[in-house]
């Protein structure tokens, strides 16, 4: 869910060419097709929370297994793919800034329709957040080596210092981005830094192996669902924003018939 899709081909040139003179790198099309794999367990979710919660519909148990499920699988597939994808980017502070505007813009429109439950720091603020601190780190530290360690490093730490955070609450209303909450906190799509980053950072530190293998995967060829997956993926934050006013309309048109 982020500007991946445009900027995966736009990796730097290899070494020994030129900048006009580079080859189109290869598309990687199964992060498209694992993306669009991720949208459409995302869509699922978010109709079953629109049926219960905003239309009345059916008293589904979205929040309990082996529904709440469907929305974490989906959550933890874009946040990887998104780390992943990261290695293609030759500017990971761009995207982010842009994927972070987006995020605010559904706070905005939350904040006005479902002021009590509103988005302070979804899975569009986490994306665009990680984006910019790896853009930072790919900066700060230049060895690839280094980089490997600190990841690997980082992504457990960063998985059980969430789990600690959960637990917690606080006084102060600013901690929530790392996943301190106060007691009264409640809001819709929930993506604190904290456990978040370490499956962001397992597909960056993953993402290296991708790069590598990049040419064999491409030469892969898909199957017709595949590829209209990798076709979903590749317009996934476009799809993410207007996904739920597409669900509102078909639930509101039902809601004429059924009541």
């Amino acid at each position: 869910m982020d500007k991946d899709d445009e900027n995966i081909n736009k990796s730097q040139p290899p070494e020994g060419h030129s900048a006009g003179a580079a080859p189109k790198p290869a598309r990687v099309w199964q992060l498209d097709a694992l993306r669009g794999v991720a949208i459409i367990l995302m869509t699922v979710f978010h109709a079953l929370v629109d049926i219960r919660d905003f239309f009345g519909f059916a008293d589904i148990r979205y929040s309990e297994p082996p529904l709440m499920y469907i929305g974490r699988s989906s959550a933890i597939l874009f946040i990887f793919i998104s780390g992943v994808s990261c290695r293609f980017s030759r500017n990971n502070i761009k995207r982010g800034a842009i994927v972070l505007l987006c995020g605010m813009a559904v706070t905005v429109a939350t904040f006005f329709y479902v002021p009590e439950l509103y988005i302070r720091f979804g899975i569009l603020h986490f994306l665009g957040t990680a984006m910019i601190l790896t853009g930072l780190l790919k900066r700060v530290i230049k060895s690839r080596n280094a980089e490997l360690v600190f990841l690997w490093l980082a992504a457990p730490v960063s998985l059980f210092a969430g789990l600690y955070l959960a637990q917690l609450r606080v006084a102060s209303p600013f901690l929530f981005v790392f996943g301190a909450i106060t007691e009264n906190f409640h809001t819709y799509d929930f993506y604190p830094l904290f456990p978040w980053l370490g499956v962001y950072f397992a597909g960056f530190a993953a993402g290296r192996l991708v790069v590598r293998n990049r040419e064999r995967l491409a030469a892969m060829r898909p199957g017709v669902c595949s590829r209209a997956l990798g076709a979903l993926g590749r317009k996934s934050l476009i799809f993410y924003l207007l996904h739920q006013p597409a669900l509102f309309v078909v639930f509101f048109a039902l809601s004429l018939f059924i009541k």
